[in-house]
């Protein structure tokens, strides 16, 4: 059952003011890259031609600044001093204002370990549903499906050039650009604020389910947004359950750190240790994998809330 007491909840948003909050930002930050670009004296880079691998080999420390300071400047700071402006504190790292976000206490050991078994667990389901959409959908929408294919290719190429180790402290750079900044910037906006103040004007359940489809479409690939939005509402999930960002932000962490450990693995050649669609499709080993997958999935998320409800009732009981 999804968590719905909240302290803060008459000093949230309403619906369509948190909505515009939220489109200014994403807005803001995609256009942030050719801003920062052009302070760093990169005036003439076209945006387009900035994810290619030929860019990356040319420009491999402005973009990664620039990936950092976007994702501070525009996603995170902005979420601290508009809570610090919910909270009348006026200070953004107060205890009100952090707590105004979910940040605080300490999570629960075994909840981290479930959140992160779910998240493997659920990752056949995502490799089905991308597998399904190479195989079908894109080709049964021509000219449009074999764009979505070439972005989607063009930026895989980009990300794994990007990931490719040049030293120890290139990669620990690539690491906090690629892995921790995101899970940090983005629970901080998607959950921390943006579903945390849905939960005011809609339901906890509706809250998680739209943030989710934000947070996909903030990631402006469409080869992706199913699965985008799934990873969304899993995330989305267990933060409104345990009403801790800590989890969702680990979480988050260790998606996009298994993601980049196959990109430095698998090298160039991106199909290994990845099935083909045809593979995953036509193969009854792989639809019976999804299968346990996703019963293995439902206990832990079961054991998750649980533990969750156990430990809000244990905190409800010490505030007495």
């Amino acid at each position: 059952m999804l968590t719905t007491y909240d302290p803060f909840a008459g000093k949230r948003p309403s619906f369509i003011i948190n909505t515009i909050i939220l489109a200014v930002m994403m807005v803001l930050y995609l256009l942030s890259g050719q801003v920062l670009l052009f302070l760093l004296g990169k005036s003439g880079v076209d945006t387009a031609a900035i994810f290619t691998p030929e860019s990356v080999r040319t420009m491999f420390p402005e973009i990664l600044f620039s990936q950092g300071t976007a994702q501070l400047l525009l996603l995170a700071l902005p979420v601290l001093f508009l809570a610090a402006f919910h909270t009348r504190t006026g200070n953004p790292f107060s205890g009100e204002s952090l707590a105004f976000l979910g940040i605080g206490e300490v999570p629960d050991s075994r909840a981290l370990f479930l959140a992160v078994a779910g998240i493997f667990l659920l990752q056949p389901l995502l490799h089905t549903i991308t597998s399904l959409e190479e195989l079908y959908l894109w080709p049964a929408l021509g000219k449009a499906g074999a764009e979505v294919v070439r972005q989607q290719q063009q930026m895989d190429a980009f990300i794994k050039e990007l990931a490719r180790v040049r030293d120890l402290p290139g990669f620990f750079a690539v690491l906090l650009v690629l892995a921790l900044l995101p899970a940090f910037c983005e629970e901080l906006l998607f959950r921390g604020y943006i579903q945390k103040n849905y939960t005011r004007s809609v339901s906890p359940g509706n809250a998680v389910v739209l943030t989710g489809f934000a947070f996909a479409f903030f990631h402006l690939s469409p080869a992706n947004l199913l699965p985008l939005a799934l990873l969304g509402w899993f995330i989305g999930y267990i933060y409104a359950v345990s009403g801790n960002l800590a989890v969702s932000v680990f979480v988050h962490f260790v998606n996009n750190l298994a993601a980049l450990l196959v990109l430095l693995f698998t090298g160039s050649n991106a199909s290994v240790g990845v099935p083909h669609p045809e593979r995953v499709v036509y193969s009854p080993w792989w639809w019976l994998l999804v299968v346990v997958s996703m019963v293995l999935f439902t206990l832990v998320v079961r054991r998750f809330s649980g533990i969750c409800s156990a430990s809000g009732a244990e905190h409800g009981e010490n505030r007495k």
